[in-house]
């Protein structure tokens, strides 16, 4: 048992591991580095490219649309609306009733108690 007594100390004694597994790098020296701005500069670059080559590839099936005699309709137009402003008839919309009278009483198609209730 005093071989047991002999070796303790020398255990006791070991030192712990440099650096220890609880310390790690902080969040300021954690970078991507050269590696990473490479990559995501590619990420972007190739972005810019397909959309360069879609825009090229839209404009010349139009041209050929045109070419060929095909209808081709208009772009929608998203944006805000103004006062006084075409506004399309809507589905079960008698044609040129204004957009927003389906709750005011009396507007055509209206079903109401008088309260707003249906």
């Amino acid at each position: 048992m005093s071989g047991v007594w002999a070796v303790l100390p020398v255990l006791a004694a070991a030192p712990s591991p440099s650096p220890s597994p609880t310390q790690g790098p902080t969040e300021l020296e954690v970078t991507p580095g050269l590696a990473g701005f490479v990559a995501t500069f590619a990420v972007a670059l190739a972005c810019v490219l397909l959309f360069l080559s879609l825009t090229r590839h839209l404009r010349r099936a139009r041209h050929n649309a045109e070419e060929q005699g095909l209808p081709i309709e208009e772009p929608k137009r998203v944006g805000p609306r103004h006062p006084g402003e075409d506004v399309p008839d809507a589905p079960g919309r008698e044609p040129g009733t204004p957009a927003g009278d389906e709750g005011v009483d009396g507007a055509p198609g209206d079903e109401t108690d008088g309260q707003g209730r249906r």
